[in-house]
Formats: C-alpha cells, sequence, structure tokens
C-alpha cells in the first residue's frame, strides 16, 4: 500500500538526517526515489513532513538540507493512512515518551460507550486513563476503553512506557486500521487541571476516537485532552498514489 511505504520511507529518512550534521545536503529527488523504490510523489510526501517539522529545509534552485527541528515543545500527533498512536509516532521521531496510569479500573460500558464498541450498556469493560509526557513535559490526558471479555489483561497490565495499540498487536495480535476522530474544544474540570498543571476552565483540545479492526469491528473508543501549547494535530487526507 502507498501510504504504508511513504511512512516507511519516512522513518527511515528520519532517523537518517537526525545522523546527519545541520546544513548537509539531501541526495536528488531521483537518487531517493530509486534508493527507496517508491514515486516521487511518495518521496515528496515523506519529505514534507519532514520540511514541516523542520528536519528539512527546502532551498529553492540548491535542493534539500538538514535543519533543526522547530518542534521543541509542540508534538504534533498525524492522523494518515495508518493507525499507529501517539507513543508510537513521538517515539519513532526520537522523543522519550512516558505515561502514568491514572485510572485502570473495571467499568460498565453504559449506553454511549456502549453504542460506540457495538456492546450492550451492561457489558464489562476496562477504563484506561493516562497522564502522558514527552521529554518530561505533560502532554495530554489519554483515556481509552476496551471490552473487558476479550481484553482482561489490559486491566493490570503495565502502561508505563508501552502504547494500548502497541500492546494489543503484541499480546491479541490485533490489527487496527481505521480511526474515526472528532476534535473538539474543551475546559476542564478541577481534576483535569490538577492533572496537567494548569488552571481551571482552561480550553484544552479535546479529540475522541474510536479506532476499529478489519470488518469496522471497534475495538478501542478513547478522548485525548491536549495542552494547545505543547500539542497539535494533524490531518492528511490524500488519494492512493501507487
Amino acid at each position: 500500500m502507498a501510504g504504508h511505504k511513504y511512512a516507511q520511507v519516512r522513518d527511515h529518512l528520519l532517523r537518517r538526517v537526525r545522523d546527519l550534521p545541520v546544513g548537509d545536503r539531501l541526495p536528488a529527488e531521483g537518487v531517493l526515489c530509486d534508493e527507496y523504490d517508491v514515486s516521487r510523489i511518495t518521496l515528496r510526501r515523506a519529505v514534507d513532513e519532514l520540511v514541516q517539522d523542520g528536519y528539512l529545509v527546502r532551498e529553492h534552485g540548491r535542493g534539500t538540507f538538514v535543519s533543526h527541528p522547530r518542534y521543541n515543545l509542540k508534538h504534533r500527533e498525524r492522523f494518515v493512512n495508518e493507525v499507529t498512536g501517539f507513543h508510537t509516532q513521538l517515539t519513532r521521531q526520537g522523543h522519550t515518551v512516558s505515561s502514568r496510569v491514572t485510572v485502570q479500573r473495571r467499568e460498565r460500558a453504559g449506553a454511549r460507550l456502549g453504542a460506540a464498541l457495538g456492546v450492550s450498556p451492561a457489558t464489562p469493560v476496562v477504563r484506561l486513563e493516562r497522564l502522558r509526557s514527552v521529554n518530561g513535559v505533560v502532554h495530554h490526558l489519554a483515556e481509552s476503553y476496551v471490552e473487558e471479555d476479550r481484553f482482561p489483561d489490559v486491566l493490570t497490565a503495565d502502561f508505563t512506557d508501552t502504547s494500548l495499540y502497541a500492546y494489543l498487536r503484541a499480546r491479541h495480535d490485533v490489527l487496527l486500521v481505521r480511526n474515526e476522530i472528532v476534535v473538539a474544544l474543551h475546559r476542564c474540570d478541577a481534576r483535569e487541571a490538577g492533572l496537567l498543571g494548569v488552571a481551571e476552565e482552561t480550553p484544552l483540545l479535546l479529540a475522541t476516537s474510536c479506532v476499529f479492526e478489519p470488518g469496522r469491528k471497534p475495538v478501542i473508543f478513547g478522548t485525548s485532552k491536549l495542552l494547545p501549547d505543547t500539542a497539535e494535530l494533524s490531518f492528511d487526507i490524500v488519494a492512493d498514489a501507487e
């Protein structure tokens, strides 16, 4: 798939440029296309993201050069063609992501969550809430729900240094293929403010998501409450190029 190939090229290029001194020029576009065996469209998408994040800079008539990353404090989560999750995306970029689990317990699904997961309101679910930090700086509050009957070990697993997505892939062989997201503004309550270290009623970015496996079976329902000063969401809407 083109999206998968583009992500592989982006991640390899990122590792490559992080080992190069600032000011080094990348090989010509045609050379890189041959090296990665991809089209120019796929390569440009990968390079464009590294330019957006400040790892590369284009100079008209001269080429593309290694630069200092712009996002020292602001960290971006992308939603494009692959369902990976925040932890994996930021780790790929070389950041250190850690989580403090604040809630990990059994609850009844209730009407809204039951509808999202396609289960009865009486179905037991595991609620997992984490306060997530990037490079030691608090970034957002994440809350996820999964069916307890299917994933009972989520109730006791350690999520300090791993993501729920990666855990489900590794332990349950779950393939996540679709993430439906709604973004809104949210004013934090007293508890959320205390965890995030901000004033009550501070506006946050609220991303509500439902993640699916093949056949449109919902697996994870969750929310991320993000601090706008240190977080942003990026959506790429593209046609299949290859």
